[in-house]
């Protein structure tokens, strides 16, 4: 006779229980945290690499010699309205001057809250379920977020859009659902703090009006039923033009109309190559010489690319209902926040060229995300999501995990290749040396201006471009006032350029009086010394006067009506003296018996040999 087994029970303890629930239950999110820790961690691998450059000492500059005002945060720099940027800066600078992992490690914060506010707009748009991960990696490793982490002025605008995109959608995704006005103006202040970070905040609501008239209703509908919601983005809208309009008039106008071929060159470089390229994970190939972020992919991969994009479009249109808007608004969105607005800003000066730099289209990635989602998978509550019956389940998502790894790995060879480009030990050596050198120095030391190495900091930025601002940002408030108006004075120091403070010299065309004992002749006990200052120098025209004393004296020099202490030396010596501008001599009344002034060189600042 056979005896049957009773069957073995195995217990699980109550806490593992709740955990393996858990973990079922919040799989998406974890998984999605995950993938976002996993991806920030590589990002900041890549941007430590990364330093100043360009207009980041400028707005360090800026912010060491500015309160914080509502004059520094609005201020309009070349078309970029910024407070926000300009916030962020001010913040990096006052607890760090010139220290990188500060100013990056502030929008790599920002940037890490754009990818959890992607992945929030994904489960609110396209529910919580597994299939969202996909959209949301292809932001995460998409290329063109990248080189705008490397370069801080780059990401302080950038980031603020990658935020306020997602935000906003998933706010006005909620109104759309619920009718709730409170979520749309969430999605209304969301538009607003995009603004305050970037002046393209203003297609967001465009990008809020095209996917509630795609997928809710259509365009009669979505004027008649919403008009609340687009009173309150009229209103954020006409606000800030208000201010960028009023705050524009007192910037620097460097703005201008290409030509046709070069609108039309630059948009096509812009869209037909580094925007069609990156979206696939390109470009694979970056303009060799600097961190730039400039694409120059290979004309078989923009051809390759152009056929994929097509082929994508196709199937998905296919298939998909609506998806062919969806694409549709993408493309709008990067001509009209991308292309557009950048057709006033440089493109006049630098041609079709500009359209390779990826920073222009590094706000776009959260769309591309949505947008991808959106042709793949239908929104919660959308009736008859698709044209025509998919293929089986197993070939669909094959397809899907393909053409994923393939971007994935395409995306891994772009930015590895970029990376290889990062690295500016000439630059950081340069602040480091010039920061060990302030931090030394006397605290009575005179410093006169010249200009910053050209491969430190291009002579462009004029002001900016003077080491009185460039390293006075990590000198003592009262050193840094005396770098940027410098007194006379017997002894000066300047920065060499490895950023050494050394003892000057003034390098120009010595004039020395043709008397019998070389001095300048006294007349009523003045003495005038002639001066050219004709030549025009980028930090001023500094004055070197040669003296000659029998006794400790003061005397004070007089240039354009304004007058200059010194305190001569018994002996020879020399005096250093910034001229002003127009000054066309030196006077000096009541000269003291037994002082002889000399040879006068008008010229520039530049380290003694």
């Amino acid at each position: 006779m056979t005896q049957t087994r009773e069957p073995i029970t195995i217990t699980i303890p109550a806490p593992i229980a709740n955990a393996a629930r858990g973990l079922r239950r919040h799989g998406v999110l974890l998984t999605a945290l995950a993938l976002i820790a996993v991806v920030m961690a590589w990002k900041t691998s890549i941007v430590q690499y990364a330093y100043f450059k360009e207009d980041d000492f400028e707005f360090m500059a800026r912010a060491m010699q500015n309160e914080l005002s509502l004059d520094y945060l609005t201020r309009v720099h070349y078309g970029h309205f910024m407070p926000g940027g300009f916030l962020l800066a001010w913040v990096s600078a006052r607890l760090a001057p010139y220290e990188w992992g500060v100013a990056a490690g502030g929008v790599l914060i920002l940037h890490a809250l754009a990818c959890l506010a992607v992945y929030r707009m994904l489960r609110v748009v396209l529910g919580n379920r597994p299939a969202i991960l996909a959209p949301l990696l292809v932001f995460l490793i998409a290329p063109i977020t990248v080189p705008a982490l490397t370069w801080w002025a780059a990401g302080l605008d950038t980031v603020f859009l990658q935020l306020a995109l997602p935000m906003a959608v998933a706010s006005h995704w909620h109104y759309l659902r619920s009718g709730r006005l409170r979520h749309a103006v969430a999605a209304a202040l969301w538009v607003l703090f995009g603004l305050l970070g970037f002046v393209k905040g203003f297609a967001v609501p465009l990008v809020l009006f095209a996917l509630t008239a795609i997928y809710f209703g259509g365009l009669r509908s979505a004027l008649r039923r919403h008009w609340a919601a687009w009173l309150m983005h009229v209103g954020v809208l006409a606000g800030f033009g208000v201010v960028y309009l009023e705050r524009s008039r007192s910037a620097i106008e460097t703005g201008g109309l290409p030509s046709f071929e070069q609108a039309t060159g630059f948009v096509w470089e812009l869209l037909g190559k580094t925007l069609a390229t990156t979206v696939l994970g390109g470009p694979w190939k970056w303009f060799a010489g600097n961190d730039w972020g400039v694409a120059a992919p290979p004309t078989a991969a923009v051809i390759a690319s152009l056929v994929v994009l097509v082929v994508l479009v196709a199937v998905t249109g296919h298939y998909r209902r609506r998806a062919l808007a969806a694409w549709g608004m993408l493309l709008g969105y990067a001509v009209v926040a991308d292309a557009l607005p950048a057709l006033w800003g440089r493109v006049h000066v630098l041609g079709a060229f500009a359209g390779t730099n990826t920073h222009y289209v590094a706000d776009a990635a959260p769309l591309i995300a949505l947008v991808v989602g959106l042709v793949l998978l239908p929104h919660q509550g959308e009736a008859d999501p698709y044209r025509k019956e998919l293929p089986a389940r197993e070939r669909v998502t094959g397809a899907c995990g393909v053409v994923l790894g393939v971007f994935a790995g395409a995306s891994l060879v772009s930015v590895t290749i970029f990376g290889s480009y990062l690295g500016a030990d000439r630059r950081h050596d340069y602040i480091e040396t010039a920061r060990a050198a302030l931090a030394k120095a006397p605290a009575d030391v005179v410093v006169y201006d010249r200009v910053v190495p050209a491969d430190v900091m291009p002579g462009s930025y004029q002001d900016y471009s003077l080491t009185s601002r460039v390293l006075g940002a990590m000198a003592a408030p009262e050193l840094r006032a005396r770098m940027q108006a410098p007194p006379a004075a017997l002894d000066g120091m300047v920065f060499d350029d490895q950023g050494r403070l050394v003892p000057m010299e003034v390098a120009g065309v010595p004039l020395a009086p043709r008397t019998p004992d070389r001095c300048w002749p006294v007349t009523g006990g003045t003495v005038l010394v002639p001066l050219d200052t004709s030549a025009r120098h980028p930090a001023g025209t500094l004055v070197r006067l040669d003296y000659s004393a029998k006794a400790d004296t003061k005397v004070t020099l007089w240039m354009a009506e304004r007058p200059a202490d010194v305190e001569l030396r018994t002996g020879v010596g020399k005096i250093f003296v910034l001229a002003e501008p127009g000054a066309d001599r030196i006077t000096v009344p009541d000269v003291p018996p037994g002082v002889c002034l000399g040879t006068v060189t008008p010229g520039q600042a530049v380290p003694r040999p």
